[in-house]
């Protein structure tokens, strides 16, 4: 499902113009916050504490960048006192950004086998669409926000770029891991 939703979005910018593919940025990746993402600028970092809906508090960073009227967010939460994965943590996140408007498209697809995720289209009530996904791993929550103008082609390359990476900063495979590989995934 993921690789449909990112071919999709590889379609519709390649319709964009090749004038708007070759300005696109590069991967902005962060090797201590175990994750890349395409950006649309340098994002800005800070510090936060995330609330979860039992009241607990952990540390996070957030990475953030906003540009004509659109704001793209990437928050990794350090969960290093609980269990690697957590799929009520992932759940509990999901249901705080359905909660934000009305869910246009969402899919609990994982990003890898045994890792989990949810995805979301969402059009809140100001007609701005907010494009999500959350994936937890290794002790850490990820939650991607692409928030504004509906037809901002930076919304979806944004929520469809992000790249989990392991500690030596390579990209989350755990079906090459299964099987003794290393090699990216297909797709992606």
């Amino acid at each position: 499902m993921r690789i449909a939703v990112f071919l999709t979005a590889a379609i519709v910018l390649l319709v964009s113009g090749v004038a708007a593919a070759q300005s696109s940025p590069p991967f902005y990746i962060n090797r201590d916050y175990r994750f890349a993402i395409i950006f649309p600028a340098e994002p800005t970092a800070k510090d936060i504490s995330y609330m979860t809906s039992s009241g607990a508090s952990f540390p996070a960073r957030q990475f953030a960048v906003e540009q004509n009227e659109n704001r793209h967010v990437i928050t990794i939460v350090d969960f290093a006192r609980g269990p690697a994965i957590d799929i009520q943590i992932v759940d509990q996140a999901a249901d705080a950004l359905r909660a934000r408007g009305e869910v246009r498209f969402q899919a609990a697809e994982d990003y890898d086998p045994g890792l989990p995720g949810r995805q979301f289209s969402i059009v809140q009530s100001d007609g701005r669409q907010l494009r999500a996904s959350v994936y937890m791993w290794d002790h850490r929550l990820y939650i991607t926000e692409a928030n504004g103008d509906p037809g901002a082609t930076s919304l979806l390359q944004f929520e469809q770029s992000v790249t989990l990476l392991d500690a030596q900063g390579n990209e989350i495979n755990l079906d090459a891991d299964q099987f003794g590989g290393r090699g990216g995934r297909g797709g992606r």
